[in-house]
């Protein structure tokens, strides 16, 4: 199992704003814990007024946003220790697969692992994995992310 660079969490908001290209209000992500080479764990814990929260509940996609923006969040801290200066921007090129068994409330924290399988030019897949507070698996996906910049 390869050592998490990371010497402590990232919990900061301005800090996780300087990771990844999106910005507030469209942001969900705002932790990350781990971060290897090919793996990561990132956090997110739902505001109730997210614009992707309907009825109290976070619907499925923002489930699906959350862990792209787990994989954006991978990424801009690969750049961030690569000496980049701003995040580099992308978009999920494909969703090979995704299931959301359940849909979250509002104010609960998720916890999404990523894991890059496979990357060649600025293609990379990766599979997402996320749980609740109590570690009951709630999504999974597998997607295809380009990296354009």
């Amino acid at each position: 199992m390869a050592e998490n660079l990371l010497k402590q969490p990232i919990l900061e908001e301005d800090q996780i704003l300087k990771l990844i290209p999106q910005k507030p209000p469209f942001v969900m992500v705002d932790s990350l814990y781990e971060y290897t080479a090919l793996t990561g764990k990132m956090g997110f814990t739902i505001p109730p007024d997210n614009l992707l929260v309907e009825k109290g509940i976070f619907s499925e996609p923002g489930v699906i946003e959350h862990m792209a923006q787990s994989m954006s969040l991978h990424r801009g801290y690969r750049g961030f220790i690569a000496g980049l200066d701003k995040p580099q921007t992308g978009f999920i090129g494909a969703i090979k697969s995704v299931e959301v068994l359940e849909l979250p409330k509002a104010g609960s924290t998720l916890t999404t692992f990523v894991e890059i399988l496979h990357e060649i030019m600025m293609v990379t897949l990766v599979t997402a994995r996320t749980e609740d507070q109590n570690g009951k698996l709630i999504a999974t996906s597998e997607m295809r992310t380009v990296t354009v910049d």
